[in-house]
């Protein structure tokens, strides 16, 4: 057993209920596989940024008084 899954083993045992809960709910999401639609939007982001078609976070902030 890897160093990391012993001490995400110890991590988890140590957690009280509620917090397992919230975890197992986490962790079931990072599993799912991403839907067609999901699949798309990525590709789509990716070819605007290709074709320049982005504004940085902070620029964008400023502009907006955020």
């Amino acid at each position: 057993m890897s160093a990391l899954l012993k001490e995400l083993k110890e991590i988890v045992r140590r957690l009280p209920q509620e917090k397992l809960k919230l975890l197992v709910a986490y962790a079931r999401g990072l599993d799912a596989a991403l839907s067609p639609e999901e699949i798309e939007d990525i590709k789509a982001g990716k070819n605007e940024i290709a074709r320049g078609e982005w504004v940085d976070w902070d620029d964008l902030k400023r502009e907006l008084n955020l």
